[in-house]
């Protein structure tokens, strides 16, 4: 009886293209939803009209931008993808896809009387979609064996920095109740810091391998 072959693990950078090419849809998909000034209106009156989408589309591509940097780090400090760790990819992918629809949600409600909870399902999709960075760290901290071995002391860092991302949407939440713009801004202000803090998991940019 032939020996049966071995199976070849899927390797990182397959996985990476993949995510590269639905990041990018859904980054691209935001604009969509931002309605360009008609023949017979004003042009600066019709953007200013547009303000709550354009507002909206700013935030959440800058957003879908930092999720790819993080994805780009993380990916970096693995060596080899085991069935889990590719479905919790597969579950971050399906939450960054979906981001359009809580976007032009917010943008078409931010000026009416359903602001509040258009705020609040922006801010909850956003919350989801970070979350799913803690899992994909949580599981490469509990499997080292992924990483490479000079990875292992960054991952648990990162899982533990990861937080930050839930933990502040969470506040934007539960501002959306009161402030839809402030939820807005919060959500702003997270994106400032994680482009530009020290200790924000898209800042690091490096690769942490061992030898």
């Amino acid at each position: 009886m032939d020996a049966q072959a071995p199976v070849e693990p899927i390797s990182p950078a397959r996985l990476q293209a993949l995510s590269d090419g639905i990041i990018a849809i859904a980054a691209t998909l935001l604009i969509l939803e931002v309605k360009p000034p008609g023949a017979e209106e004003r042009v600066w009156s019709a953007l200013w009209h547009e303000w709550p989408s354009l507002a909206a589309y700013a935030v959440t591509f800058l957003i879908i931008g930092i999720a790819w940097v993080h994805h780009h780090n993380l990916f970096h400090q693995v060596r080899r993808v085991d069935r889990p760790l590719l479905f919790l990819n597969i579950g971050m992918l399906a939450t960054v896809s979906f981001l359009p629809l809580p976007t032009a949600t917010l943008g078409n409600h931010l000026r009416g009387d359903d602001a509040g909870p258009a705020a609040v399902f922006y801010t909850l999709s956003m919350l989801l979609a970070s979350l799913w960075f803690t899992l994909l760290w949580h599981h490469l901290c509990r499997r080292p064996e992924l990483l490479h071995t000079g990875a292992r002391e960054h991952a648990r860092n990162a899982r533990r920095h990861s937080l930050l991302g839930p933990v502040g949407y969470a506040v934007a939440a539960l501002i959306a109740l009161f402030s839809p713009v402030g939820a807005l801004a919060v959500s702003a202000a997270l994106v400032v810091y994680f482009i530009v803090g020290r200790r924000a998991p898209a800042a690091r940019t490096h690769l942490a391998r061992g030898a």
